[in-house]
């Protein structure tokens, strides 16, 4: 079978495609560099001799590991708008990709930590 894709009538819309894509790059970077501090401070939180540190930090791994992505966002947009704060779309979505990524970032640094000898 031989297809002939005809993207002629998509022309157009090429940037807009761009700007999209820009868009979530910049949001992946943003992303990206704040969940990795908090998932760094999290994994050090979790090894904590601290119990109350640790469980909070533990609790906060578990919950978002543990809920859907599309459940993460719903919650972040609307449930925060039903108690009073609006947050516009692009600052909801990279709030709760900063969540979601310090959560699993914050799980892989800590296995990692974990895997080190205490002497080294």
């Amino acid at each position: 079978m031989h297809y002939r894709f005809d993207f002629a009538a998509l022309e157009e819309y090429w940037p807009d495609f761009l700007s999209g894509a820009l868009t979530t790059l910049q949001m992946t970077a943003v992303a990206t560099v704040l969940g990795l501090v908090i998932g760094i401070l999290c994994a050090i939180g979790r090894r904590s001799p601290r119990a109350w540190l640790s469980g909070l930090c533990g609790a906060y791994v578990e919950a978002v590991r543990n809920t859907p992505y599309l459940i993460q966002i719903f919650f972040i947009f609307f449930g925060l708008s039903s108690i009073g704060v609006r947050l516009p779309v692009l600052a909801a979505a990279i709030l709760t990709l900063v969540i979601n990524v310090g959560a699993y970032t914050g799980e892989i640094v800590r296995a990692g930590m974990d895997t080190i000898p205490a002497g080294q």
